[in-house]
């Protein structure tokens, strides 16, 4: 099967589709989004270490569920506010699309993850918005448990 799977992680929920060509595999629309994940756990600015843990809590518990609809392995396209907030933060031109490893986003998670340990965020340029966090937070557990091998970034 070469199916592909989209994720469209928007401010309150996120629409997932499976497409194998134009054959829906898989379609769902979960109550997971930037807004609603920042608002319920990452209430400061830089998110505190406790705060990413409960926001990574949270996501699993909507993520993992959707591992047995989904195929292993290959890209998944992520668009909407949360691909936004991440492009901009990688300086990404307006309109590109960015493909990131499971390496490399778990490398973006380590930075944002010492600034929330205290490291002064004057010595990264990434966002310390809550916001930002959990679209990284999302990502990161999407790559994990849905057991992508890399992420495709879209720009909405």
């Amino acid at each position: 099967m070469t199916a592909t799977t989209y994720w469209n992680l928007g401010a309150q929920s996120s629409d997932v589709r499976c497409l194998d060509g134009e054959l829906f595999l898989f379609e769902r629309t979960v109550p997971l989004g930037i807004d609603t994940l920042a608002g319920r756990s990452l209430r400061h600015t830089p998110p505190t270490p406790l705060g990413i843990e409960h926001a990574i809590e949270l996501t699993e518990d909507v993520v993992m569920p959707l591992a047995r609809h989904l195929e292993v392995g290959g890209a998944l396209m992520l668009s909407g506010a949360g691909a936004t907030l991440i492009l901009q933060a990688l300086g990404a031109a307006a309109g590109t699309e960015v493909r990131l490893t499971l390496e490399e986003v778990e490398y973006l998670f380590n930075r944002i993850a010492a600034v929330s340990q205290g490291r002064p965020s004057g010595q990264d340029a990434l966002p310390t918005a809550p916001e930002f966090y959990a679209a990284m937070v999302i990502l990161r557990e999407c790559l994990h448990h849905l057991r992508f091998s890399e992420v495709v970034l879209q720009a909405a």
